[in-house]
């Protein structure tokens, strides 16, 4: 199942849902990581502690810890910091993320990792993969209450096409006033008009009269008599980005040579090194 993401920069990404069969091998991997994990540990605890304090007692503890440690703080950790990325993973590729295409946070990670305990682990895998099944995006039942799926990530291409100026507004946008644009309403206007040529006549234009209805709020004045509202909309966009580009590229002079001194020491006081 293929969706189409809109990230924080405006950039529309294609990623696809991961097959049952790529997040079994991902998942395959990361189980014999934690298999060799599990073996070289005891001996490791043995060793530091010494076999002469070895008991029943001591060998309960250890179970209970490295239970703890290796299915449930292992895991939420690794894909905390990784933002939904274990070994497994990396190799096939595939990241976990959140049903809105956001990064995952510690509290989707600990959901995922507790029921995975229960439908990966002591289930062998069998719930996860019975479940995986009977979904589009192949989740379990971790994915189902964290609001999660797993995506295939490599080979994710950029899709949103780049800003252009028609050319009947050429003239009018060099004297136009355009405030700032909220960001929501500046990334939708820039999904909508990724998305145009996808959408029925009737609905396009409507989409197009409703987003020109809004930037009108922060425009002035209002384009030539008679312009259609998508090549207005593109016109705004266009001309809003060339003036951001260009209040930079007035600046950067000035903040590199801030930036050049920025390492010296006060008042003539010579550097150490």
């Amino acid at each position: 199942m293929a969706d189409e993401i809109l990230t924080g920069e405006g950039v529309a990404l294609e990623v696809n849902a991961a097959s049952v069969i790529a997040r079994a091998g991902a998942w395959l991997i990361d189980a014999v990581t934690t298999g060799v994990v599990l073996l070289a540990l005891p001996g490791l605890l043995i060793a530091e502690i010494g076999v002469d304090r070895y008991d029943p007692a001591m060998a309960t503890a250890i179970v209970y810890a490295l239970a703890a440690l290796v299915f449930l703080a292992a895991p939420i950790t690794v894909e905390t910091l990784s933002r939904g990325r274990s070994l497994g993973k990396l190799v096939f590729g595939l990241q976990v993320i959140r049903d809105d295409g956001g990064p995952i946070r510690l509290r989707h990670a600990a959901i995922r990792a507790l029921v995975g305990f229960f439908e990966l682990w002591m289930m062998l895998g069998g719930l996860a993969f019975v479940v995986s099944m009977l979904n589009d995006r192949g989740k379990r039942v971790g994915d189902f209450l964290a609001g999660t799926y797993v995506a295939r990530m490599r080979g994710a291409k950029a899709t949103l096409p780049p800003l252009f100026l028609p050319p009947e507004l050429t003239g009018w946008v060099q004297v136009t006033d355009i405030r700032p644009l909220p960001a929501g309403l500046a990334l939708r206007v820039r999904q909508f008009l990724a998305r145009a040529p996808q959408f029925p006549p009737p609905v396009r234009y409507r989409l197009s009269l409703r987003l020109a209805a809004q930037v009108e709020l922060f425009v002035a004045p209002a384009p030539p008599w008679g312009t259609y509202p998508e090549p207005y909309l593109a016109a705004v966009l266009f001309e809003r980005r060339r003036r951001e580009q260009a209040a930079y590229d007035r600046s950067a002079p000035r903040l590199a040579r801030q930036l050049a001194g920025i390492g010296d020491l006060p008042f003539g006081v010579p550097d150490p090194d």
